[in-house]
């Protein structure tokens, strides 16, 4: 699945990609909605007892498993959040097109979609911003770690991630630059989520513009 960040790779895959579709650009005539209100987690349904709460006007992950699923699901789409690690190394992820139903196990995540990972690491093998199946077929990726590395915050300040999906394409900004591509998504709907995976994260934003 995953594809070392050769040079020539990531070419001929960004030109796939924006020639076919232009993911990636988030076009200034779209108005995003907000998914998360700062208030409740009204528009969302907590799976497997994940641990995710409101507080001072940040959708706050306290460790645990399971995840957080939009009640309504999308298909093309730029999904914009703002993240805060709030320790080293902490650990989370980001749902996309993904499906309602989660697997039978400890951990409960979803058994049919993709995450983009939202770990605060660059070092392991799936780095902040590159994507991961879950229970979904194959895909092409290429990323650039060293620009991952160079752009990320560390633990206690606010990223930006922006992902954008259109057909079977999908791109990760992080911090206004991008980082990831991958081509051959199949599953083409399907809900947006966070998960848990013990480690303690802030969102502040948590907002979409449909394509």
């Amino acid at each position: 699945m995953f594809t070392p960040p050769r040079r020539r790779a990531w070419r001929a895959l960004c030109v796939s990609c924006f020639l076919v579709v232009g993911v990636g650009v988030s076009r200034g005539s779209d108005e995003p909605k907000a998914l998360f209100d700062g208030k409740s987690l009204s528009g969302w349904t907590i799976e497997n007892g994940g641990r995710f709460s409101v507080r001072e006007g940040l959708l706050h992950l306290d460790r645990g498993t399971g995840w957080l699923r939009s009640d309504k699901t999308y298909a093309d789409f730029t999904l914009i959040l703002e993240v805060r690690f709030n320790e080293a190394r902490a650990n989370g992820g980001i749902f996309v097109r993904t499906g309602a139903t989660s697997h039978d196990d400890e951990n409960g995540w979803p058994n049919n979609g993709y995450q983009v990972q939202c770990m605060d690491a660059t070092d392991v093998e799936h780095p902040l911003g590159t994507l991961i199946h879950y229970g979904a077929s194959d895909f092409e990726q290429v990323y650039d770690a060293a620009k991952i590395e160079a752009l990320k915050e560390p633990a206690g300040k606010w990223n930006r991630l922006e992902i954008t999906c259109r057909g079977e394409h999908l791109a990760v900004k992080l911090n206004g630059t991008l980082i990831t591509l991958a081509q051959g998504i199949a599953k083409r709907s399907g809900h947006v989520g966070l998960q848990g995976e013990l480690g303690p994260l802030d969102f502040r934003t948590i907002e979409l513009i449909e394509h």
